[in-house]
This record gives structure tokens, C-alpha cells and sequence, in this order.
């Protein structure tokens, strides 16, 4: 069955921000004190909220110096991930062709509401989304809350959507809600690591993307 609705994640499918979260994480350690965790460390954790990244990579810090830490990223965040906002070069042609070709379009992203908000208004993007979710308003991925309060909000069920993402964790959360999803081998997550979780394709591009969905 062809899906009505398209819920993309944002950071590592169709913003190029790998690199700039790595080095935000490394710049905000370093500017605490706390030893600088290696970019291998970083990568895998990409796509979970903020809070369960920092807890990840720095178990043994008390509760307040990890909250120094979120602060400091979140404060930084705001520059490579939005003032330098980079989109995929065959991002916005894939939403052009999916909304031309009649698909609902969505978000649910592990970012907070202020840095997606500040990020679809940088790129331009609003006039695409019915509807956008993030890890400050639900439980961060694989948890499916998100794809159920945006299937809740446009009143479909998770079976008539499918989930775009570069992580294993996008996947992960699709499968919890009862939804099929695509994976793009273009963000943080390798091919490899993505065909190990479910998935109906791992797809190079986004460009790729619109065929796909037209062969379902």
C-alpha cells in the first residue's frame, strides 16, 4: 500500500549537519573541562535527544555537570546547526516532487521545538510540513510517540505513513509504531549499521526516494 504521509527526520537526511553536531558535542566538553570524546563515540548516538546523548557519552559526570554540558550545546547549537544550516543539495527537489505528487509531508526529529522552528524558518521549508514533532515534546527515538501525535494529528493510522531517516534509531522508531520506513545512507549512520535494523530499502540519496515510493 502507498503511503499518504512521509515523516522525515531533519538532522542527517535532509540537513547536512553530522559534522557541525560532532564538533558542537566536542566545543562543548572541552569549554566545561571534561575530556573531549572521540567523533566515533558521537556518531552512532546521533538522533537521540540531547539529555540521552550527554548521558551516553559522559555516564560518570554528576547530573549537574551534565546538565552544564547540555546547556553549553544547546547555546552553541544555535550556530552550526542554524545559522550555517546546510540542506542536502537533492533535499528540496525530493519535497517538491513528493508534494507535487500529492504526499502528506511530516518532521520528527530528535532536535527540540526551538532548533527545528529555527531551522524550517532558515531553509525556507514551512510551506511543506502538515505537521512537525520533536524530542522535546515526545519521547526521544526509538520510543514511537512521535509517528503516533503526528499520525493522531492528521488522523492516520502509522501503516498509512512510512519514515525517512540516516540512523537506526529513525528505523527502530518506525518498526515500534507499526510503520515501514526507508532508510538514506547519507547522515550519521553507515549502510552497514543501517541494513541492521528494519527497513524496507536503503536508499543512496533522496533523490532516490520519490522512485521509490512510486514502485511501492
Amino acid at each position: 500500500m502507498k503511503p499518504k504521509l512521509v515523516i522525515f527526520d531533519w538532522d542527517g537526511t535532509l540537513a547536512d549537519t553530522t559534522s557541525p553536531i560532532i564538533a558542537t558535542f566536542q566545543a562543548s566538553f572541552r569549554e566545561n573541562g571534561h575530556p573531549v570524546p572521540e567523533s566515533d563515540r558521537i556518531r552512532p548516538l546521533i538522533g537521540y535527544n540531547l539529555p540521552t546523548i550527554v548521558r551516553h557519552l559522559a555516564p560518570d559526570l554528576s547530573l549537574r555537570q551534565q546538565e552544564e554540558i547540555i546547556e553549553t550545546y544547546a547555546a552553541h547549537h544555535l550556530n552550526p546547526n542554524n545559522h550555517n544550516m546546510t540542506l542536502f543539495p537533492d533535499a528540496i527537489p525530493c519535497l517538491q516532487t513528493l508534494k507535487a505528487q500529492g504526499y502528506w509531508l511530516a518532521v520528527a526529529t530528535g532536535k527540540g521545538r526551538t532548533g527545528l522552528d529555527n531551522s524550517i524558518a532558515q531553509t525556507g521549508t514551512a510551506g511543506f510540513w502538515l505537521a512537525t514533532t520533536c524530542a522535546s515534546e515526545k519521547p526521544s527515538k526509538p520510543a514511537p510517540d512521535m509517528v503516533f501525535k503526528l499520525c493522531d494529528e492528521l488522523g492516520l493510522m502509522p501503516s498509512e505513513t512510512i519514515v525517512v531517516g540516516d540512523t537506526t534509531h529513525d528505523l527502530e522508531m518506525a518498526a515500534n509504531a507499526g510503520a515501514p520506513a526507508v532508510a538514506v545512507a547519507i547522515g550519521a549512520h553507515t549502510e552497514e549499521k543501517l541494513r541492521t535494523a528494519p527497513h524496507l530499502a536503503v536508499l543512496p540519496n533522496l533523490s532516490a526516494l520519490p522512485d521509490f515510493l512510486a514502485a511501492l
